[in-house]
């Protein structure tokens, strides 16, 4: 179970990562459409590239959500199990 949580901590500074790298590209292709205009072969390029980093963010965020989910259900039935133990138990007391 740890390492599910260090893995997915990495996978979330990745993503900070990635997400710095999103913000300082589309700054730049923003500076390179004004400068040059937004159809110039190097701001599609700068496009381009940025769609790469989009893509790749939305991967790790994917990848980030499930795990999570897989660990929130594990915990709900870990919990409910253990009710219905401690219930089963209490029931077979009282008999």
């Amino acid at each position: 179970m740890r390492d599910k949580v260090m893995f997915a901590a990495r996978r979330k500074h990745k993503m900070d990562k990635l997400l710095l790298e999103i913000k300082m590209k589309q700054e730049r292709m923003i500076q390179i459409g004004l400068s040059k205009g937004f159809n110039n072969p190097e701001t599609i390029e700068a496009s381009q590239s940025l769609d790469v980093l989009i893509l790749q963010y939305q991967i790790h965020k994917e990848k980030l959500d499930k795990s999570w989910d897989i660990r929130d259900s594990f915990l709900r039935i870990r919990d409910q199990f253990s009710k219905a133990s401690i219930q089963s138990l209490l029931a077979s007391l009282l008999r």
